[in-house]
């Protein structure tokens, strides 16, 4: 009889360590829904596939893009962030939204549905800039107009790469489709200028790409420093 009682009270111990570990994990994947990671970005290497961006010197936007994105990755992560990427091959990113108008709108669309999967506390856009004055060089900062956190970020993303740049150049306000959409703060870092012979050579320099991606994430460091509410919801999309 007293081993029974043992049975059944061993088995009532039993049932209530297994229901508090499910409430528990339970707990946990409600919180982690709740909370925003302040330690996770999404890397978004810009164009691909068919889309090469602009060109110059025989080198193409959409492979700097994606090397800077693997480098910066690289970087973020050392430094205990988690890193997510819209692409981590030479391909775009339109499957993902199948229905709807040209390949490049929904391409757009994309980036803008798998930023929106997490909740990080920025978005790294990365591309390559092209003006007919070959002169012109150095990595721009945009951030979406009228958007605090962005600009946050982006101004403090500017002021890292400013210097390990010859040029020093003031993060800009924009109105780019991806910093629109997207619901949490986001940039888009023009690391250089293709059309400028100096800026092209650069950009296929990796060391170079180092630095400039350890600006940037010097840059997330003082914006997370700075912000009081970073992963904070941004513009709705449109």
């Amino acid at each position: 009889m007293i081993g029974l009682y043992v049975v059944v009270i061993r088995r009532r111990m039993l049932m209530t360590v297994i229901l508090c570990l499910v409430w528990l994990a339970i707990f946990g994947i409600v919180l982690a829904n709740l909370l925003p990671e302040y330690k996770l970005v999404v890397i978004d290497p810009g164009h691909g596939g068919i889309d090469g961006g602009t060109s110059g010197g025989g080198i193409v936007e959409k492979d700097i893009n994606l090397k800077m994105a693997h480098i910066l990755r690289q970087v973020l992560e050392k430094h205990q962030y988690q890193v997510i990427m819209t692409r981590t091959d030479d391909s775009d990113v339109s499957h993902f939204v199948p229905n709807g108008a040209s390949r490049y709108r929904r391409d757009l669309k994309g980036r803008v549905k798998l930023a929106g999967r997490v909740r990080a506390c920025g978005v790294i856009s990365l591309h390559v800039n092209w003006h007919r004055d070959t002169w012109r060089r150095g990595a721009i900062v945009y951030y979406q107009k009228s958007e605090t956190q962005g600009r946050v970020l982006a101004e403090s993303i500017q002021e890292e790469l400013n210097s390990v740049q010859a040029v020093q150049r003031e993060a800009r306000a924009a109105d780019f489709y991806v910093l629109r959409n997207i619901v949490i703060p986001a940039v888009l870092v023009e690391i250089g200028f293709i059309s400028n012979p100096e800026d092209r050579r650069l950009m296929q320099d990796d060391a170079y790409l180092t630095r400039q991606a350890e600006a940037i994430r010097v840059g997330l460091d003082t914006y997370l420093r700075l912000s009081d509410h970073p992963g904070e919801p941004g513009p709705t999309p449109r």
